[in-house]
């Protein structure tokens, strides 16, 4: 009878850490699904643009690197330049949003206006950044944000400004589109204007093949001649 119930005992607490086991295992799984799409909000209010330019495009500046394969790419920009419309590009008018729940990790003077980077808390290794904007006075480094939150303008002294998806790990800074990483709904309001991530980015070997043309440089970086109406896509 005793062997009995020390076996019985021993089984009951062999569950018992099975159990526990399990339940330590689903508390340490990452909030991020593999394949998820974390930015669940427009960044942008869309009727007030006219044209965004395309992910390793020719416009502004060299801004490459690591993609998210891995490999290192050079002379294009991967990040997206936006162009409000016309009436909109003076004064602090063109509204920009959380794209998702998370944090405000820097904010940098990159004049006219700050750089915006937030991470989020779906994927906190990636930051989405915004360039040359005007923060609302309650966004601070450190502020919490909601997907869908109002955090600034695009800065009223520019026909332009930009945005941009990073991440940063170990394999150093990583530069991706962030129309890759949209969910349907989101996606669905850029294609209601014609914008798809097909004809937003330009594919790395069609980019390889034909490199951006090189004048000067600014901050260490290339320019990149005048703008070419190809390296947009308009909105509908």
């Amino acid at each position: 009878m005793k062997k009995e119930a020390l076996t019985v005992i021993a089984v009951v607490a062999l569950t018992i850490f099975l159990v526990s086991g399990c339940v330590q295992e689903k508390k340490q799984t990452p909030i991020q699904k593999s394949g998820e799409k974390f930015i669940v909000a427009n960044p942008l209010d869309l009727s007030q643009i006219e044209r965004i330019s395309k992910f390793r495009s020719c416009v502004g500046h060299d801004y490459s690197g690591l993609n998210n394969k891995g490999e290192r790419e050079t002379l294009r920009s991967m990040k997206h330049y936006v162009e409000p419309l016309q009436k909109l590009r003076v004064g602090n008018t063109v509204k920009i949003f959380a794209p998702f729940d998370g944090k405000v990790t820097e904010l940098l003077e990159s004049p006219p206006g700050k750089q915006m980077f937030i991470s989020a808390n779906a994927a906190p290794s990636w930051n989405f950044i915004f360039f040359h904007t005007s923060p609302m006075p309650e966004i601070r480094e450190g502020s919490y944000v909601k997907a869908g939150q109002l955090v600034g303008y695009a800065h009223q002294e520019i026909h332009n400004f930009d945005i941009g998806l990073k991440q940063f790990g170990f394999r150093g800074q990583v530069f991706d589109s962030p129309f890759l990483h949209m969910s349907a709904a989101v996606l669905s309001e850029y294609a209601d204007k014609g914008v798809n991530p097909e004809n937003i980015i330009i594919p790395k070997a069609e980019r390889d093949a034909e490199p951006c043309p090189v004048e000067g440089t600014k901050n260490g970086d290339a320019n990149f001649p005048g703008s070419r109406d190809q390296d947009y896509v308009k909105l509908e």
